[in-house]
């Protein structure tokens, strides 16, 4: 018996940064702490490319320098206590980020905070500096961050090949054909959308990945055909599910304009590395000793903030 369960699909994206470091610098002229922004900088004092960091990246940032970071960290979401000393850290910080159209980074504690950009519940702020300070030399990594729905998806193809080898002998009446190495690929249709009100992955984040020169466009996700569901189709129980999970990277960002119909845009992928097919019941979330959730991890406490005091 064959059972409809098309209704049921989604995806769920997974930010994965790169292997890279980047060595840049922040300086004084960057910072503004009243609008409780900053932005990086080249050693040569040029604007970083664009999109290299977009908004709700994980972000780490770290200094050698013996003045240390030049941000004032607060302990609470309500941005009510803080540390006395601040930018005496020299040790990294972690953070979610907002972007703005000028490339202006704010620090949030948690991945729904940076794309919402409450102007509150920061991680850290900058602190005011005379035009007269020296830079600030930083190395950023943008690290993995949580896997979260995307939203907006009209459909979703997948395919995988498997390449053949020709092993053919001179003198042999038939071809010989050996398996060798298997590749995927597919295409994400959505409706465009660029204001993220939901907390979801917006459509606009796959076409910043794209642009991540200095990072690379990679991305983990998992396209399910049948999801967990509270409503699972009849025969099937709520926790089953049937899914691709890959790793992979946007090759291709279109975008289609109409006068009678809402904007709507397709991504091209290629995988990078092994991709799965997974059915059946999906697995127990693993928690840690302090029973915090590790499955879905979406906030800088869940991930672990590293911020070094001394």
């Amino acid at each position: 018996m064959t059972v409809f369960a098309g209704h049921y699909g989604s995806i769920e994206l997974k930010r994965i940064g790169g292997p890279f470091k980047l060595d840049l610098e922040i300086r004084a002229q960057d910072i503004s702490s009243s609008r409780k922004r900053f932005a990086f900088s080249t050693k040569e004092g040029e604007d970083i490319p664009w999109a290299t960091i977009t908004t709700g990246d994980r972000v780490r940032i770290a200094t050698t320098d013996n003045r240390g970071l030049p941000f004032r960290f607060f302990t609470n979401a309500a941005n009510s206590q803080y540390i006395d000393d601040p930018g005496a850290s020299v040790g990294p910080l972690e953070f979610f980020a907002n972007v703005d159209t000028m490339g202006a980074i704010r620090m949030y504690r948690n991945f729904a905070d940076a794309i919402a950009n409450p102007n509150a519940r920061y991680l850290a702020v900058p602190l005011s500096k005379t035009a007269g300070d020296a830079p600030w030399p930083v190395t950023v990594t943008l690290l993995p961050g949580a896997y979260n729905t995307l939203g907006r998806v009209e459909g979703f193809t997948i395919s995988t090949d498997r390449e053949s080898i020709d092993i053919t002998s001179l003198g042999d009446r038939y071809r010989g054909v050996s398996a060798s190495a298997i590749s995927g690929s597919g295409t994400v249709d959505c409706l465009f959308e660029f204001k993220n009100v939901t907390g979801k992955e917006i459509p606009a984040a796959l076409a910043d990945l794209i642009q991540k020169v200095e990072i690379g466009s990679q991305f983990e996700g998992k396209f399910y055909l049948l999801a967990p569901s509270s409503n699972p189709p009849r025969g099937y129980t709520a926790i089953e599910s049937a899914y691709y999970q890959v790793r992979a990277m946007i090759t291709k960002s279109a975008l289609t304009v109409q006068s009678d119909a809402i904007v709507e845009c397709s991504f091209d992928f290629v995988t990078t590395g092994q991709f799965l097919f997974k059915t059946g019941d999906s697995p127990v979330e693993i928690t840690t000793e302090a029973d915090v959730n590790i499955g879905n991890e979406s906030t800088l406490d869940e991930l672990g903030t590293l911020l070094e005091i001394n």
